[in-house]
């Protein structure tokens, strides 16, 4: 996991409850990518996602 850092992406769902999930990810847009990837609502509705914050501290 080199250059890798944890994101949490934030999703809402139809219902407008809101979703956490984290990623190991080089930055933001990996990041969304495989939230995508991953969750199919995600993928029909990128523009449910309303954060992507990185969790590492320097």
């Amino acid at each position: 996991m080199n250059g890798q850092k944890r994101y949490t992406v934030r999703y809402r769902e139809p219902s407008s409850r809101r979703i956490e999930n984290c990623y190991y990810a080089g930055d933001a847009f990996e990041a969304r990518i495989l939230a995508m990837e991953a969750i199919p609502y995600i993928k029909a509705h990128p523009h449910s996602i309303d954060l992507i914050r990185c969790e590492e501290f320097k």
